[in-house]
Protein backbone atom coordinates (compact mmCIF):
# COMPACT_ATOMS: atom_id res chain seq x y z
CA UNK A 1 0.00 0.00 0.00
CA UNK A 2 3.11 2.22 0.85
CA UNK A 3 4.31 2.01 -2.68
CA UNK A 4 1.19 2.37 -4.44
CA UNK A 5 0.44 5.50 -2.58
CA UNK A 6 4.24 6.80 -3.17
CA UNK A 7 3.07 6.04 -6.96
CA UNK A 8 0.26 8.37 -6.94
CA UNK A 9 1.47 11.43 -5.34
CA UNK A 10 4.80 11.56 -7.14
CA UNK A 11 3.08 12.79 -10.11
CA UNK A 12 1.64 15.60 -8.12
CA UNK A 13 4.76 16.82 -6.37
CA UNK A 14 6.49 16.83 -9.73
CA UNK A 15 4.04 19.17 -11.25
CA UNK A 16 4.16 21.04 -8.05
CA UNK A 17 8.19 21.31 -8.55
CA UNK A 18 7.79 22.37 -12.31
CA UNK A 19 5.80 25.31 -11.17
CA UNK A 20 6.91 26.33 -8.17
CA UNK A 21 10.67 24.45 -7.68
CA UNK A 22 11.25 25.35 -4.20
CA UNK A 23 7.64 24.26 -2.67
CA UNK A 24 8.25 20.66 -4.78
CA UNK A 25 12.06 20.74 -3.44
CA UNK A 26 10.81 20.72 -0.01
CA UNK A 27 7.83 18.07 -0.69
CA UNK A 28 10.10 15.76 -2.22
CA UNK A 29 13.35 16.11 -0.77
CA UNK A 30 14.12 18.46 1.84
CA UNK A 31 14.74 17.38 5.74
CA UNK A 32 14.54 19.22 8.84
CA UNK A 33 17.99 19.33 10.53
CA UNK A 34 16.16 17.10 12.86
CA UNK A 35 15.74 14.68 9.61
CA UNK A 36 12.27 15.09 9.11
CA UNK A 37 10.27 15.57 6.20
CA UNK A 38 8.89 19.26 6.06
CA UNK A 39 5.01 19.72 6.06
CA UNK A 40 2.79 22.82 6.62
CA UNK A 41 -0.37 20.91 8.72
CA UNK A 42 0.84 23.56 11.03
CA UNK A 43 2.07 26.73 9.28
CA UNK A 44 -0.13 27.40 5.98
CA UNK A 45 0.73 30.37 5.86
CA UNK A 46 4.43 29.51 4.79
CA UNK A 47 3.23 27.83 1.29
CA UNK A 48 2.56 31.45 -0.49
CA UNK A 49 6.20 32.34 0.64
CA UNK A 50 7.63 28.71 -0.80
CA UNK A 51 5.32 29.26 -3.92
CA UNK A 52 6.63 32.68 -4.93
CA UNK A 53 10.02 33.64 -2.85
CA UNK A 54 12.19 32.68 -5.72
CA UNK A 55 10.66 34.79 -8.04
CA UNK A 56 10.44 38.42 -5.38
CA UNK A 57 12.09 39.67 -2.64
CA UNK A 58 10.54 40.56 0.78
CA UNK A 59 10.83 41.70 4.42
CA UNK A 60 8.96 39.89 7.16
CA UNK A 61 8.68 40.68 10.55
CA UNK A 62 7.92 37.33 12.68
CA UNK A 63 7.84 35.90 15.91
CA UNK A 64 10.11 33.40 16.72
CA UNK A 65 10.02 29.50 15.92
CA UNK A 66 7.93 30.06 12.67
CA UNK A 67 9.46 28.06 10.30
CA UNK A 68 10.97 31.66 8.53
CA UNK A 69 14.86 30.45 9.29
CA UNK A 70 14.39 26.58 7.40
CA UNK A 71 12.49 28.66 4.29
CA UNK A 72 15.55 30.93 4.22
CA UNK A 73 18.00 27.63 3.94
CA UNK A 74 15.63 26.39 1.17
CA UNK A 75 15.29 29.51 -0.37
CA UNK A 76 18.87 30.01 -0.62
CA UNK A 77 19.81 26.66 -1.72
CA UNK A 78 17.11 26.85 -4.44
CA UNK A 79 18.93 29.61 -5.83
CA UNK A 80 22.12 28.55 -6.05
CA UNK A 81 21.56 24.82 -6.91
CA UNK A 82 18.36 25.54 -9.96
CA UNK A 83 18.62 28.92 -10.82
CA UNK A 84 22.71 29.37 -10.58
CA UNK A 85 23.01 32.27 -8.41
CA UNK A 86 25.60 33.58 -6.07
CA UNK A 87 22.91 33.48 -2.99
CA UNK A 88 24.31 35.25 0.10
CA UNK A 89 22.95 34.44 3.82
CA UNK A 90 24.00 37.08 6.51
CA UNK A 91 23.71 37.21 10.49
CA UNK A 92 24.50 39.47 12.99
CA UNK A 93 28.24 38.30 13.63
CA UNK A 94 30.37 35.72 12.67
CA UNK A 95 30.37 33.61 15.47
CA UNK A 96 27.03 33.08 15.10
CA UNK A 97 27.21 32.95 11.22
CA UNK A 98 29.53 29.41 12.31
CA UNK A 99 26.70 28.23 14.61
CA UNK A 100 24.21 28.48 12.33
CA UNK A 101 26.28 26.59 8.94
CA UNK A 102 27.35 23.85 11.74
CA UNK A 103 23.76 23.19 13.10
CA UNK A 104 21.23 24.06 10.45
CA UNK A 105 23.02 24.07 7.10
CA UNK A 106 25.09 21.40 7.51
CA UNK A 107 22.93 18.46 8.37
CA UNK A 108 20.39 18.89 5.33
CA UNK A 109 23.55 19.28 3.12
CA UNK A 110 24.61 16.03 4.76
CA UNK A 111 21.17 13.64 4.98
CA UNK A 112 19.39 15.01 1.50
CA UNK A 113 21.14 12.81 -1.61
CA UNK A 114 19.64 15.89 -3.64
CA UNK A 115 21.73 18.27 -2.03
CA UNK A 116 24.98 16.38 -2.06
CA UNK A 117 24.93 15.59 -5.66
CA UNK A 118 24.92 19.19 -5.72
CA UNK A 119 27.70 19.59 -3.94
CA UNK A 120 31.82 19.21 -6.06
CA UNK A 121 32.94 15.83 -5.71
CA UNK A 122 29.81 14.23 -4.56
CA UNK A 123 29.35 15.63 -1.19
CA UNK A 124 32.43 18.75 -0.11
CA UNK A 125 31.08 20.78 2.10
CA UNK A 126 33.46 23.32 1.76
CA UNK A 127 33.91 26.25 4.59
CA UNK A 128 31.57 27.53 6.82
CA UNK A 129 31.97 30.95 4.74
CA UNK A 130 32.05 29.89 0.93
CA UNK A 131 30.47 26.82 -0.43
CA UNK A 132 29.84 25.76 -4.47
CA UNK A 133 26.41 24.60 -5.00
CA UNK A 134 25.24 23.30 -8.37
CA UNK A 135 25.89 26.46 -10.99
CA UNK A 136 25.69 28.99 -8.02
CA UNK A 137 27.67 29.35 -4.84
CA UNK A 138 26.35 30.69 -0.89
CA UNK A 139 27.90 32.60 1.06
CA UNK A 140 27.49 32.78 4.58
CA UNK A 141 28.65 36.33 6.29
CA UNK A 142 28.77 37.37 9.99
CA UNK A 143 27.60 41.71 9.73
CA UNK A 144 30.26 42.86 11.84
CA UNK A 145 33.10 42.11 9.86
CA UNK A 146 33.02 44.61 7.45
CA UNK A 147 35.55 42.88 4.83
CA UNK A 148 32.55 40.37 4.04
CA UNK A 149 31.07 42.92 2.67
CA UNK A 150 33.47 44.62 0.00
CA UNK A 151 34.84 41.47 -1.02
CA UNK A 152 31.58 39.72 -2.91
CA UNK A 153 29.38 40.13 -5.16
CA UNK A 154 26.07 38.57 -5.51
CA UNK A 155 22.62 37.78 -6.87
CA UNK A 156 20.60 37.15 -3.52
CA UNK A 157 20.92 38.61 -0.46
CA UNK A 158 19.22 37.16 2.59
CA UNK A 159 19.61 39.08 6.07
CA UNK A 160 17.98 36.70 9.01
CA UNK A 161 17.79 38.57 12.44
CA UNK A 162 18.17 42.16 10.31
CA UNK A 163 17.79 44.17 13.32
CA UNK A 164 20.62 42.86 15.43
CA UNK A 165 22.75 43.17 12.50
CA UNK A 166 25.38 45.84 11.97
CA UNK A 167 23.53 48.40 9.93
CA UNK A 168 26.44 50.69 8.41
CA UNK A 169 27.65 47.07 6.97
CA UNK A 170 24.16 45.59 5.59
CA UNK A 171 24.19 49.12 3.65
CA UNK A 172 27.79 48.05 2.13
CA UNK A 173 26.29 44.61 1.53
CA UNK A 174 23.57 45.94 -0.72
CA UNK A 175 26.00 47.15 -2.90
CA UNK A 176 26.96 44.06 -3.65
CA UNK A 177 23.41 43.29 -5.37
CA UNK A 178 24.59 46.36 -7.72
CA UNK A 179 26.31 44.73 -10.62
CA UNK A 180 23.54 41.43 -10.68
CA UNK A 181 21.06 41.10 -13.64
CA UNK A 182 18.42 39.61 -11.04
CA UNK A 183 19.10 40.78 -7.49
CA UNK A 184 16.91 40.02 -5.15
CA UNK A 185 16.88 40.94 -1.38
CA UNK A 186 15.27 39.36 1.70
CA UNK A 187 14.99 40.80 5.24
CA UNK A 188 13.51 39.10 7.78
CA UNK A 189 13.57 39.18 11.46
CA UNK A 190 12.58 39.79 15.01
CA UNK A 191 11.06 43.75 15.71
CA UNK A 192 13.07 45.57 18.27
CA UNK A 193 11.07 49.04 18.52
CA UNK A 194 8.48 50.85 16.18
CA UNK A 195 9.68 52.64 13.13
CA UNK A 196 13.28 51.21 13.04
CA UNK A 197 14.92 48.17 11.56
CA UNK A 198 12.67 44.99 9.85
CA UNK A 199 9.60 47.01 11.94
CA UNK A 200 10.34 50.12 9.25
CA UNK A 201 10.21 47.85 6.52
CA UNK A 202 7.74 46.43 7.22
CA UNK A 203 5.86 49.73 6.96
CA UNK A 204 6.67 50.76 3.87
CA UNK A 205 6.11 47.36 2.19
CA UNK A 206 2.50 45.90 0.94
CA UNK A 207 1.68 44.57 4.68
CA UNK A 208 0.71 41.25 4.99
CA UNK A 209 -0.67 39.62 7.35
CA UNK A 210 -1.98 36.19 7.94
CA UNK A 211 -6.15 35.87 8.24
CA UNK A 212 -7.89 33.42 9.85
CA UNK A 213 -11.70 32.33 9.12
CA UNK A 214 -14.50 32.21 11.21
CA UNK A 215 -16.10 29.03 11.01
CA UNK A 216 -19.53 31.06 12.35
CA UNK A 217 -19.81 34.03 10.12
CA UNK A 218 -17.10 33.97 7.38
CA UNK A 219 -15.11 37.02 8.95
CA UNK A 220 -11.42 36.61 8.06
CA UNK A 221 -9.32 38.41 10.22
CA UNK A 222 -5.83 38.70 11.22
CA UNK A 223 -5.26 37.50 15.74
CA UNK A 224 -4.56 40.68 18.20
CA UNK A 225 -3.64 39.16 21.52
CA UNK A 226 -6.06 41.97 23.02
CA UNK A 227 -8.69 41.68 20.56
CA UNK A 228 -9.26 37.83 20.17
CA UNK A 229 -7.64 36.45 23.18
CA UNK A 230 -7.65 38.43 26.25
CA UNK A 231 -9.90 40.97 27.76
CA UNK A 232 -10.08 42.96 30.87
CA UNK A 233 -13.34 42.61 33.18
CA UNK A 234 -14.78 45.13 35.50
CA UNK A 235 -11.92 45.18 37.96
CA UNK A 236 -8.54 45.57 35.67
CA UNK A 237 -7.75 42.17 35.62
CA UNK A 238 -6.79 40.57 32.86
CA UNK A 239 -9.06 37.19 31.68
CA UNK A 240 -9.62 34.96 29.02
CA UNK A 241 -12.29 35.77 26.47
CA UNK A 242 -13.04 32.30 25.41
CA UNK A 243 -14.74 31.73 28.83
CA UNK A 244 -16.09 28.24 27.64
CA UNK A 245 -12.18 27.35 28.00
CA UNK A 246 -11.54 29.81 30.47
CA UNK A 247 -10.57 26.89 33.28
CA UNK A 248 -9.24 24.51 31.06
CA UNK A 249 -9.00 22.94 27.34
CA UNK A 250 -7.84 24.40 23.93
CA UNK A 251 -8.34 28.35 24.20
CA UNK A 252 -9.95 29.94 21.11
CA UNK A 253 -9.68 33.31 19.61
CA UNK A 254 -13.34 35.38 19.87
CA UNK A 255 -14.32 36.25 16.38
CA UNK A 256 -14.35 40.16 16.03
CA UNK A 257 -17.58 40.36 14.07
CA UNK A 258 -20.24 37.72 15.87
CA UNK A 259 -18.49 37.16 19.07
CA UNK A 260 -18.26 33.56 18.83
CA UNK A 261 -14.90 31.42 19.45
CA UNK A 262 -13.41 29.59 16.30
CA UNK A 263 -11.08 27.16 15.74
CA UNK A 264 -7.90 27.80 14.19
CA UNK A 265 -7.42 26.31 10.96
CA UNK A 266 -5.95 26.08 7.92
CA UNK A 267 -8.75 26.49 5.90
CA UNK A 268 -10.09 29.83 4.44
CA UNK A 269 -6.50 31.35 5.86
CA UNK A 270 -5.11 33.88 3.44
CA UNK A 271 -2.44 36.59 3.21
CA UNK A 272 -4.12 39.58 2.79
CA UNK A 273 -2.11 43.29 1.86
CA UNK A 274 -2.92 46.37 3.67
CA UNK A 275 -1.29 47.94 1.20
CA UNK A 276 -1.77 46.50 -2.14
CA UNK A 277 -0.85 49.12 -4.22
CA UNK A 278 3.00 48.97 -2.97
CA UNK A 279 4.89 46.26 -4.46
CA UNK A 280 7.53 45.59 -2.11
CA UNK A 281 6.01 42.56 0.13
CA UNK A 282 6.12 42.59 3.60
CA UNK A 283 4.79 39.91 5.87
CA UNK A 284 3.84 39.47 9.63
CA UNK A 285 3.42 36.36 11.31
CA UNK A 286 2.74 35.58 15.18
CA UNK A 287 2.71 32.41 17.43
CA UNK A 288 -0.60 32.59 17.26
CA UNK A 289 -0.61 31.70 12.88
CA UNK A 290 1.10 28.39 14.16
CA UNK A 291 -2.42 26.41 14.66
CA UNK A 292 0.00 23.61 16.47
CA UNK A 293 0.50 26.63 19.20
CA UNK A 294 -1.77 25.88 22.69
CA UNK A 295 -2.85 29.70 23.66
CA UNK A 296 -2.78 28.56 27.30
CA UNK A 297 1.04 28.47 27.59
CA UNK A 298 1.31 31.94 25.90
CA UNK A 299 -1.85 33.42 28.72
CA UNK A 300 0.64 32.06 31.33
CA UNK A 301 3.58 34.08 29.86
CA UNK A 302 0.88 37.16 29.32
CA UNK A 303 0.42 37.22 32.89
CA UNK A 304 3.39 36.57 34.45
CA UNK A 305 5.11 39.61 32.37
CA UNK A 306 2.65 41.57 33.82
CA UNK A 307 4.18 44.54 35.61
CA UNK A 308 7.54 44.19 33.80
CA UNK A 309 8.45 46.04 30.74
CA UNK A 310 11.23 43.53 30.06
CA UNK A 311 9.04 40.77 29.70
CA UNK A 312 6.34 42.80 28.22
CA UNK A 313 8.45 43.86 25.53
CA UNK A 314 9.84 39.69 24.99
CA UNK A 315 6.25 38.61 24.70
CA UNK A 316 5.14 41.38 22.43
CA UNK A 317 8.39 40.90 19.82
CA UNK A 318 8.97 36.80 20.56
CA UNK A 319 5.34 36.26 20.85
CA UNK A 320 3.50 38.60 18.35
CA UNK A 321 5.90 39.72 16.34
CA UNK A 322 5.21 43.12 16.79
CA UNK A 323 7.54 45.77 18.22
CA UNK A 324 7.02 47.46 21.88
CA UNK A 325 5.80 50.34 22.51
CA UNK A 326 4.97 50.87 25.95
CA UNK A 327 3.88 53.77 28.13
CA UNK A 328 7.14 52.46 30.10
CA UNK A 329 9.20 54.21 27.07
CA UNK A 330 9.66 57.08 29.92
CA UNK A 331 9.02 58.17 33.32
CA UNK A 332 6.25 60.86 32.32
CA UNK A 333 4.77 63.70 34.60
CA UNK A 334 1.67 61.70 35.23
CA UNK A 335 3.75 58.52 36.30
CA UNK A 336 5.14 61.22 38.88
CA UNK A 337 1.86 62.16 39.81
CA UNK A 338 0.68 59.12 40.25
CA UNK A 339 3.43 58.21 42.52
CA UNK A 340 3.72 61.45 44.87
CA UNK A 341 0.91 61.40 47.24
CA UNK A 342 3.07 60.26 50.55
CA UNK A 343 3.60 62.66 53.92
CA UNK A 344 5.41 65.88 52.94
CA UNK A 345 9.33 65.45 52.98
CA UNK A 346 11.26 65.01 56.52
CA UNK A 347 14.52 67.18 56.52
CA UNK A 348 14.87 66.21 60.39
CA UNK A 349 14.30 62.15 60.62
CA UNK A 350 12.67 61.37 64.11
CA UNK A 351 13.09 58.33 66.95
CA UNK A 352 10.12 56.54 65.59
CA UNK A 353 11.97 55.42 62.77
CA UNK A 354 13.73 53.22 64.82
CA UNK A 355 10.74 50.84 64.64
CA UNK A 356 10.79 50.90 61.06
CA UNK A 357 12.78 49.00 58.25
CA UNK A 358 14.73 52.33 56.53
CA UNK A 359 16.47 52.21 53.31
CA UNK A 360 18.79 54.92 51.40
CA UNK A 361 19.47 55.33 47.92
CA UNK A 362 22.42 57.74 47.00
CA UNK A 363 23.73 58.90 43.37
CA UNK A 364 27.41 61.27 43.65
CA UNK A 365 26.72 64.04 41.45
CA UNK A 366 29.55 66.52 40.52
CA UNK A 367 28.13 69.29 43.07
CA UNK A 368 26.11 67.35 45.62
CA UNK A 369 25.14 64.04 46.75
CA UNK A 370 21.30 63.23 45.68
CA UNK A 371 19.86 61.08 48.48
CA UNK A 372 16.90 59.19 48.12
CA UNK A 373 15.37 57.65 52.09
CA UNK A 374 11.88 55.67 52.33
CA UNK A 375 10.47 53.38 54.61
CA UNK A 376 9.80 50.07 53.53
CA UNK A 377 5.67 49.37 53.60
CA UNK A 378 4.30 45.79 53.09
CA UNK A 379 0.45 45.02 52.66
CA UNK A 380 -0.72 42.21 54.65
CA UNK A 381 -3.38 41.08 51.94
CA UNK A 382 -1.02 41.75 48.73
CA UNK A 383 2.02 40.68 50.23
CA UNK A 384 3.10 43.60 47.96
CA UNK A 385 5.92 45.91 49.76
CA UNK A 386 6.08 49.70 48.89
CA UNK A 387 8.57 52.14 48.93
CA UNK A 388 7.61 55.31 50.83
CA UNK A 389 9.64 58.58 50.62
CA UNK A 390 10.11 60.47 53.38
CA UNK A 391 13.45 62.43 52.05
CA UNK A 392 14.37 63.71 48.45
CA UNK A 393 17.39 66.35 48.39
CA UNK A 394 21.05 66.75 48.30
CA UNK A 395 24.13 66.70 50.56
CA UNK A 396 27.33 68.75 50.25
CA UNK A 397 29.42 66.17 51.41
CA UNK A 398 30.35 62.58 52.67
CA UNK A 399 30.32 63.67 56.06
CA UNK A 400 26.94 65.26 55.64
CA UNK A 401 25.28 61.74 54.59
CA UNK A 402 26.82 59.39 57.29
CA UNK A 403 24.56 61.73 59.80
CA UNK A 404 22.09 61.70 57.88
CA UNK A 405 21.91 57.83 57.90
CA UNK A 406 22.59 58.23 61.51
CA UNK A 407 19.74 60.54 61.87
CA UNK A 408 16.82 58.78 59.95
CA UNK A 409 18.20 55.24 61.32
CA UNK A 410 18.64 53.47 57.88
CA UNK A 411 19.02 49.81 57.87
CA UNK A 412 20.27 49.78 54.28
CA UNK A 413 22.39 51.97 51.74
CA UNK A 414 23.43 51.51 48.65
CA UNK A 415 25.79 54.30 47.47
CA UNK A 416 26.88 54.85 43.60
CA UNK A 417 30.28 53.40 43.20
CA UNK A 418 31.35 55.92 40.85
CA UNK A 419 32.58 58.83 40.47
CA UNK A 420 34.32 59.54 44.25
CA UNK A 421 35.25 55.52 44.71
CA UNK A 422 37.75 56.32 47.40
CA UNK A 423 35.23 58.79 49.27
CA UNK A 424 32.14 56.08 49.02
CA UNK A 425 34.72 52.89 50.16
CA UNK A 426 35.65 55.01 52.81
CA UNK A 427 31.96 55.64 53.83
CA UNK A 428 31.67 51.73 53.61
CA UNK A 429 34.37 51.01 55.75
CA UNK A 430 33.02 53.49 58.24
CA UNK A 431 29.20 52.22 58.57
CA UNK A 432 31.24 49.05 59.04
CA UNK A 433 33.14 49.56 61.33
CA UNK A 434 30.53 51.08 63.48
CA UNK A 435 27.50 49.18 62.84
CA UNK A 436 25.16 52.59 61.61
CA UNK A 437 23.92 50.78 58.53
CA UNK A 438 24.57 47.92 56.00
CA UNK A 439 26.00 50.40 52.96
CA UNK A 440 26.88 48.63 49.96
CA UNK A 441 28.57 50.27 46.48
CA UNK A 442 26.51 49.72 43.45
CA UNK A 443 28.03 49.24 40.09
CA UNK A 444 26.98 48.64 36.30
CA UNK A 445 27.06 45.65 34.22
CA UNK A 446 24.84 44.39 31.45
CA UNK A 447 23.40 40.91 31.66
CA UNK A 448 20.48 38.87 29.27
CA UNK A 449 19.48 37.66 32.91
CA UNK A 450 15.55 38.41 34.05
CA UNK A 451 14.52 36.54 36.46
CA UNK A 452 12.93 36.63 40.21
CA UNK A 453 15.62 39.42 41.07
CA UNK A 454 14.33 41.76 37.57
CA UNK A 455 17.64 43.32 36.92
CA UNK A 456 20.74 40.70 37.05
CA UNK A 457 21.79 41.51 40.35
CA UNK A 458 25.23 40.07 41.85
CA UNK A 459 26.86 40.32 45.30
CA UNK A 460 30.37 40.67 46.43
CA UNK A 461 29.82 39.98 49.79
CA UNK A 462 33.78 40.63 50.69
CA UNK A 463 33.67 44.28 49.06
CA UNK A 464 30.07 45.20 49.95
CA UNK A 465 30.08 45.37 46.08
CA UNK A 466 26.57 44.60 44.15
CA UNK A 467 26.60 44.60 40.64
CA UNK A 468 23.27 45.08 38.17
CA UNK A 469 21.97 45.40 35.37
CA UNK A 470 21.45 49.16 34.68
CA UNK A 471 18.60 48.88 31.77
CA UNK A 472 16.47 46.47 33.93
CA UNK A 473 16.95 48.21 36.90
CA UNK A 474 15.61 51.06 35.74
CA UNK A 475 12.61 48.85 34.00
CA UNK A 476 11.69 47.16 37.43
CA UNK A 477 11.78 51.40 39.42
CA UNK A 478 9.24 52.84 36.58
CA UNK A 479 7.33 49.50 37.12
CA UNK A 480 7.13 50.25 40.80
CA UNK A 481 5.78 54.34 39.95
CA UNK A 482 3.21 52.92 37.25
CA UNK A 483 1.66 49.93 39.42
CA UNK A 484 -2.15 51.07 40.73
CA UNK A 485 -1.70 51.82 43.73
CA UNK A 486 1.90 52.74 43.17
CA UNK A 487 5.02 50.58 45.01
CA UNK A 488 7.14 53.50 45.21
CA UNK A 489 5.84 56.72 46.84
CA UNK A 490 7.10 60.34 46.90
CA UNK A 491 6.62 63.02 49.34
CA UNK A 492 3.84 65.27 48.05
CA UNK A 493 5.55 68.06 47.75
CA UNK A 494 8.58 66.76 46.32
CA UNK A 495 8.09 68.98 43.13
CA UNK A 496 9.26 71.55 44.94
CA UNK A 497 12.82 70.01 45.03
CA UNK A 498 15.15 71.75 42.92
CA UNK A 499 15.85 69.36 39.40
CA UNK A 500 13.49 66.79 40.84
CA UNK A 501 11.07 66.58 38.40
CA UNK A 502 13.80 67.36 35.10
CA UNK A 503 16.08 64.80 36.45
CA UNK A 504 13.40 62.02 36.97
CA UNK A 505 11.95 62.13 33.20
CA UNK A 506 15.58 62.76 31.57
CA UNK A 507 16.23 59.20 30.40
CA UNK A 508 14.01 57.40 27.88
CA UNK A 509 13.89 53.61 26.69
CA UNK A 510 15.17 53.42 23.48
CA UNK A 511 17.55 51.01 21.31
CA UNK A 512 21.12 51.48 21.37
CA UNK A 513 23.14 52.94 17.87
CA UNK A 514 23.52 48.96 16.66
CA UNK A 515 19.59 48.66 17.21
CA UNK A 516 20.36 45.21 19.46
CA UNK A 517 20.02 45.98 23.12
CA UNK A 518 17.20 48.20 24.78
CA UNK A 519 19.10 51.56 26.96
CA UNK A 520 17.99 54.52 29.04
CA UNK A 521 19.34 57.27 27.48
CA UNK A 522 19.71 60.90 29.23
CA UNK A 523 21.04 62.61 26.65
CA UNK A 524 23.20 65.57 27.90
CA UNK A 525 20.49 66.06 30.84
CA UNK A 526 21.19 64.95 34.46
CA UNK A 527 19.03 62.19 35.87
CA UNK A 528 20.38 61.85 39.95
CA UNK A 529 17.41 61.92 41.27
CA UNK A 530 16.37 59.02 38.89
CA UNK A 531 19.38 57.19 40.05
CA UNK A 532 19.24 57.95 43.13
CA UNK A 533 15.57 56.33 43.56
CA UNK A 534 16.96 53.10 41.50
CA UNK A 535 19.68 52.66 44.40
CA UNK A 536 16.70 52.93 46.76
CA UNK A 537 15.26 50.10 44.83
CA UNK A 538 18.71 48.04 45.14
CA UNK A 539 18.54 49.24 48.86
CA UNK A 540 15.74 47.83 49.77
CA UNK A 541 16.15 44.12 48.09
CA UNK A 542 19.34 44.02 50.13
CA UNK A 543 17.65 44.86 53.23
CA UNK A 544 15.97 41.15 52.33
CA UNK A 545 19.26 39.92 51.67
CA UNK A 546 21.09 41.15 54.47
CA UNK A 547 20.72 38.58 57.02
CA UNK A 548 21.33 40.84 60.32
CA UNK A 549 17.82 42.81 59.26
CA UNK A 550 15.71 39.62 58.11
CA UNK A 551 13.20 39.41 60.69
CA UNK A 552 10.03 36.51 61.21
CA UNK A 553 7.58 39.71 61.15
CA UNK A 554 9.41 41.02 57.91
CA UNK A 555 9.83 37.33 56.36
CA UNK A 556 6.02 36.47 57.04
Amino acid sequence: MKDEKDKSVAPVVANIKEKYPLLGNALKHHKSTRGTPLTFKDKPYLIELYCDAPNIGFDAMKAVQVGWSELLIQLCLERAGEAGRIAAYVLPTYQLRDRFVQRRVHPPLEQVHYYQKKLPNNGDLGSLRIKKFGEGALLFLGSNTVNDFIEFSADVLIVDEFDRCVQENLALAKDRLRASPYPQMYRVGNPTRPHYGIAGLYEISDGRKWHHECEHCGEKQHLEWAQHVVDRDATGRWVIRDKARAAGGWIRPICRRCGKPFERVAKGGEWIAERPEITRRGYCVSRLDVLSQDIRPLWHEWLEAQGSAVKLSAFSTSVMGRPYEAEGAAVTAQVLANAAIGDPIDVAGHKSLQDEFVVAGVDVGSKALHVNIAILKKDADTDKRTRVGRFVGTVATFDDLYEMLLRFNVNSAVVDSRPEMRMAQALRDKCMETGVCDLWLCQFHPTDRVGREAYGRRLDYGRRLVTVDRTQLLDATLDEMRTTPPQKVFPEDVWHVPGWQDEMVASRRMLNDRGDKFLWDEGNADDHYRFADAYERVAADMLNTSGSYITEEWES
